[in-house]
Formats: structure tokens, C-alpha cells, sequence
């Protein structure tokens, strides 16, 4: 409630609150019940994209990683010690998306670590690991699929490490120190992830046989069942991607600035 002395303006704004909370919470609930569970996937499930869409997204996705392999080559010309770097990248990328948190929805969700990797190693490197990380996910521990193999490559793997990566870039050049141009990193990358999954599984759902939304219906109750989880999952991120970074240029700024991570001279 707002206090007796408050503005009139402050007290409808406090009235009102319970309102919106109300509604979004029927929001929550409605898309709990009336949309496909695999759709809230820990990654795009099987299924779920189908027919030539798929097809559109494995061609991509095969592209972004001749794109990726290539860059892997290039960072290990007249460099072999850089090859555990490689798999330390491979192994953020990997197990961080494979950790399972659930949703309000009764599903569940992940962090991503393509950001992180993508300033480390570069965009590219970070998305070929992705590539390999989610074709093990999904042989392994059925998570994903190889239909939709292509769709969460674009969604984790390219979304996320350029969106990272560009804003990381883009902090650095603003003057910022390691440690915000992290968190700006972290976070947007996470929402480059999410947001671009929600637009995906929205045009396969509004594109459906069975169809019951429109497309602009769908993408609203997955972006609204998604936000409960995946924004605090983005604040988590967006620590982890920042502190990750002030302590490797701490420990080791000879090897941020040998990788055109951070220069030693820069703001720390």
C-alpha cells in the first residue's frame, strides 16, 4: 500500500499493481496448461520444428559451423598450447547448458556460457563448440534433438556468442571496465538466447496443422512463461560472465592480452 501521504499519482500506481500481478500470473498459467510442454525444453525439443523449417535451420546451422571449424583452425596455426583453451571452452559451453533449472512452468530451463567462451576464444570457436556440445546433449542425455540441432545452434550458439561478443567489444570501446563490459555480456547474450528460442518456437507453433494461437498469441505466453526463470537465470549469467573475466585479468592478464581479450594497460 502507498502511504497516507503519498501522491495521488503514487497511490492508484500501488492499487493497481495487484492487478497487473494478477493478470500476469493468469498469463503464467494459461500458457502452462495450454501450451506444448516440449516447447519449454531445456533446448527446442524434438518435434517441435518439422519439414522444410528444419531443414532451413540444419543448413545454417552446418554453414555456421564450416564457418566455426575454420575459425579453430586459424586459432591453432603457430599455436598448439592453445588447444586446452579450446576444450576449457568446450567444457563451459557444455555443462553450463546442461544444467537443468526449473521453471515455473513445471519445465525446465539453463544457462548458456556461449557468451563468456565467444569473448575468450571468439564468436566463431564458441559456435562450432555449441554445435558439438548439443549433438552429444542430444545422444546422450536427450536434450534437444538432431531435428531441431540446427534451430538451437542459431539460438545458443549464434545468438549467443555474437550477441556477447558484440556488446563485450562495444563495452570495451566505451571504456568500460572488464568487469561491467562481462555483465553487459552475460546478459544480453542470455536474452539473445531466449528471445530468439521464443520467436523460433512461436513460428512453429503459429505455423502448426493443429494450430490454435496466432503467431503473435504464442510468442507472448512462451516470452511470459519464460521470464520467471530466465530473467534471474540472465542476472546469474551476467555475474558469472563478469566476475569470470576480472579474475582472469587478475590471474593471468599476459593471457587475456596475448587472446586481444584485454590489454594489459587497460581499465580493469
Amino acid at each position: 500500500m502507498a502511504p497516507p501521504h503519498a501522491p495521488p499519482d503514487a497511490r492508484a500506481a500501488c492499487a493497481s499493481a495487484p492487478r497487473w500481478v494478477a493478470r500476469y500470473i493468469a498469463l503464467l498459467g494459461f500458457a502452462s496448461v495450454w501450451l506444448p510442454a516440449p516447447a519449454f525444453a531445456m533446448h527446442i525439443a524434438e518435434g517441435i520444428i518439422v519439414g522444410w523449417a528444419a531443414l532451413a535451420y540444419t543448413l545454417v546451422a552446418v554453414l555456421l559451423m564450416a564457418v566455426g571449424s575454420r575459425g579453430i583452425t586459424d586459432f591453432y596455426r603457430g599455436h598448439p598450447e592453445r588447444k586446452p583453451l579450446v576444450g576449457m571452452g568446450a567444457a563451459i559451453i557444455f555443462f553450463l547448458s546442461l544444467i537443468p533449472i526449473p521453471a515455473f512452468t513445471g519445465t525446465t530451463s539453463h544457462p548458456c556460457g556461449t557468451p563468456l567462451v565467444a569473448i575468450l576464444l571468439g564468436p566463431r570457436i564458441a559456435i562450432a563448440l555449441t554445435g558439438i556440445s548439443l549433438i552429444l546433449q542430444a545422444a546422450f542425455f536427450a536434450h534437444g534433438g538432431f531435428g531441431t540441432w540446427g534451430a538451437n545452434l542459431v539460438a545458443l550458439g549464434f545468438c549467443g556468442s555474437v550477441a556477447g561478443w558484440g556488446v563485450f567489444w562495444l563495452a570495451r570501446r566505451a571504456g568500460f571496465s572488464i568487469l561491467w563490459a562481462g555483465c553487459a555480456a552475460g546478459l544480453i547474450g542470455d536474452i539473445a538466447v531466449y528471445s530468439f528460442s521464443g520467436l523460433a518456437l512461436a513460428l512453429a507453433l503459429a505455423h502448426a496443422p493443429a494450430a490454435q494461437y496466432s503467431f503473435g498469441a504464442y510468442l507472448g505466453l512462451i516470452y511470459a512463461a519464460y521470464a520467471p526463470t530466465q530473467i534471474p537465470i540472465a542476472i546469474g549469467e551476467m555475474l558469472v560472465t563478469g566476475l569470470a573475466l576480472r579474475h582472469a585479468l587478475r590471474q593471468r592478464p599476459d593471457v587475456l592480452a596475448e587472446l586481444d581479450v584485454w590489454t594489459v594497460n587497460a581499465r580493469a
